[in-house]
């Protein structure tokens, strides 16, 4: 049996755990909530992006862009976080990679996370900074330049992203998403108009690709913090329902502990009392 001062003493941590862990999942929901309504992407703009994309008069100089050659390596990235309370969620999403990635693919890696557990199991990769709290679209940009850039260059035949996919507060699911090579669509040229491409239609798939990444890396940024958000503070307040759990059966050894010292106080003032009766 823990002796009663030891019961006490820890009642009293878990109270002070508990009211830190109180604060923490706070903060957490403040964030949530702040970046749920500052940061959402302009949907508007990813359906007019498609749309051009939809009217541009492809020829047989964008066929790489469709067909790139088969025995190149993949190339995956991974939206990891910076932050802890997150070992199931960075877990499933190395788990995926890792189910995933063949042996001659290539890895990226944001958040420092993922940079660790990698480094742990020894496997090579190539990170960049994650863009944080604030989206910044400049490393966005550098990220985007050296998928580009890479692809461009038939260096890679495919380029996919592993991320954390916000869906509501309690629920969060491990996505697997194909960037490059992008899906043909059939050219819609509405009747009567003309589309004067300069300098030339690979130069301006090549924008459009590059825009076009500038959004869904954003969007995934995105979703994939808000899903951090929550997955943290889901990971807090079962943190303070097992801390809860755990104080009541402290309680319950605690008051048990006091419950058989008074008995055992009672017991010997009766067994006192019944001598000198005897006496």
């Amino acid at each position: 049996m823990i002796p009663i001062g030891k019961l006490k003493q820890n009642l009293l941590f878990n109270k002070n755990l508990g009211d830190l862990i109180e604060v923490m999942k706070m903060a957490a929901t403040l964030q949530f909530n702040q970046f749920r309504v500052h940061q959402e992407p302009a949907e508007n703009f990813y359906t007019l992006l498609n749309s051009a994309y939809s009217s541009l008069p492809l020829d047989a100089s964008t066929d790489s862009f469709f067909n790139p050659l088969p025995n190149l390596p993949n190339l995956i990235v991974l939206v990891s976080s910076d932050g802890g309370f997150l070992g199931e969620q960075n877990i499933l999403l190395i788990n995926r990679l890792l189910d995933t990635k063949r042996q001659q693919d290539e890895i990226v890696v944001l958040g420092q996370q993922g940079i660790n557990y990698l480094n742990e199991a020894k496997i090579s990769f190539t990170n960049f900074e994650s863009p944080g709290d604030k989206l910044d679209t400049q490393k966005i940009g550098l990220l985007r330049e050296y998928l580009a850039k890479r692809y461009f260059k038939q260096e890679i035949s495919r380029v996919s992203v592993i991320y954390s996919r916000f869906i509501n507060i309690t629920a969060q699911q491990v996505e697997i998403e194909n960037l490059l090579p992008l899906e043909r669509k059939e050219n819609f040229v509405p009747k009567g108009r003309e589309i004067l491409i300069e300098p030339n239609i690979k130069s301006v798939l090549e924008g459009w690709i590059k825009l076009w990444l500038d959004f869904r890396f954003y969007h995934i940024f995105w979703s994939s913090k808000l899903a951090e958000y929550a997955a943290r503070i889901m990971h807090l307040e079962g943190s303070v329902q097992e801390l809860t759990r755990i104080n009541q059966n402290l309680r319950m050894e605690y008051f048990k502990y006091l419950h058989g010292l008074s008995d055992k106080s009672i017991r010997e003032l009766s067994a006192a009392r019944m001598v000198r009766r005897n006496n």
